[in-house]
């Protein structure tokens, strides 16, 4: 979808994009499994929301999207957020979606404006784009245009948000859920442009059907995520949650001396998750 317009008359059509990307799979579909996909995406739900918010921009739509949903949220360690500088701001990433909402949501409450760098292909939500950075997550060569927009909105004033690991929270064999290895891309773009660094730790999660479907489908070699099909529907099922997310000290850029950009991102996530103990 491109801003301002739709695939058909609808904002979300499951159908098209079948027909769209993958027309010889679409034939070979019987009727309930189409039907389920919708189920599980939402699409009725969501096109009413959008086709009543389309056209609210940004942090609006954010507001708008959290209120239909019901969504609360408390904040220990608000004091803890600068009134004025430029920071990258981490967090664990539990939800996959929704946590990132609320954050934007308090970010912008603070200062008026935020971003997160996301992965591009959000950026077919046209009034959250004012929102993101776009980065290709599947191919780690960025183009030419990523990296100036990275380098450009690092080097303002605007709050950024990072999920350092990339992907949604996952369970161990241990049973925990938490993320994977944190990337160090923030860890040297923060250092490239000054920018102090402040952990935040997110306590939410999805329910035991997104990580018995996330863990069984790495157990079993499975390469495509198609557990991320249903974060619509883990979405949904948040409906009327209340989050608590406890803000970190700040980090300074040149902390930790010459250690390697992958090991402090290790240690500034150790310390995100150390935050979790506070709830």
């Amino acid at each position: 979808m491109s801003e301002g317009c739709k695939m058909t008359d609808k904002y979300i059509d499951i159908e098209a994009v079948l027909e769209a990307k993958a027309p010889s799979l679409k034939k070979k579909m019987p009727g309930f499994m189409i039907s389920y996909l919708k189920h599980i995406v939402h699409e009725d739900e969501l096109n009413d929301f959008l086709s009543r918010h389309w056209n609210d921009d940004g942090i609006i739509f954010v507001s708008n999207l959290l209120t239909e949903l019901g969504i609360s949220y408390e904040v220990d360690g608000m004091d803890k957020l600068p009134d004025s500088g430029r920071y990258t701001f981490v967090s664990n990433h539990p939800l996959g979606g929704l946590d990132g909402i609320v954050l934007l949501k308090m970010l912008s409450d603070k200062y008026g404006e935020a971003k997160a760098v996301v992965n591009d292909l959000l950026m077919h939500i046209s009034p959250m784009k004012s929102l993101f950075i776009p980065v290709n997550v599947v191919n780690s060569k960025q183009d030419k245009e990523s990296v100036n927009l990275i380098d450009e909105c690092m080097s303002s004033k605007t709050p950024i948000l990072y999920f350092p690991a990339g992907k949604v929270s996952r369970r161990d064999k241990s049973g925990n859920i938490a993320d994977l290895e944190w990337k160090k891309n923030f860890v040297t773009k923060s250092i490239e442009h000054k920018r102090d660094i402040i952990p935040i730790y997110f306590d939410g999660r999805n329910s035991s059907f997104f990580y018995n479907l996330a863990y069984w489908r790495m157990k079993l070699g499975i390469r495509q995520n198609v557990e991320m099909l249903y974060l619509a529907d883990e979405m949904y099922k948040n409906r009327s949650a209340h989050f608590n997310i406890t803000v970190g000290d700040v980090v300074g850029y040149d902390s930790f001396g010459n250690m390697s950009a992958i090991e402090k991102a290790r240690i500034i996530r150790e310390k995100s998750y150390k935050l979790a103990k506070k709830n």
